[in-house]
């Protein structure tokens, strides 16, 4: 499989391109096409995973799926999907389906 670049300008800081060529090149990547590169990786990495965090929080909201459900939609533990729902609002439904399915 070939991968095929486009070429873009981008405009940096001066500070920034000497941080990056001081912390970064040479140490952990060629260039800054490659930090950039990554970076961006990272980036959409980080917003794929505040979607899923969404969408679980909002179905656990709505009672359509258990904890453990929401956790596994999130790709974290437990205690991880209970930390990231209750920055959001939504805490721990703990009925006697969820004792049941504990149980079980």
């Amino acid at each position: 499989m070939t991968t095929e670049y486009t070429k873009k300008n981008i405009i940096l800081p001066k500070e920034l391109e000497l941080e990056i060529e001081k912390r970064l090149i040479g140490k952990y990547y060629k260039n800054l096409s490659e930090v950039i590169r990554d970076g961006l990786r990272k980036i959409l990495s980080e917003y794929e995973k505040k979607d899923e965090v969404e969408i679980a929080a909002a179905l656990y909201k709505e009672e359509k799926i258990t904890m453990r459900e929401a956790a596994a939609i999130m790709r974290v533990p437990m205690r991880k999907a209970l930390e990231e729902l209750a920055q959001r609002g939504v805490y721990l439904r703990y009925g006697t389906e969820e004792l049941e399915e504990d149980l079980r």
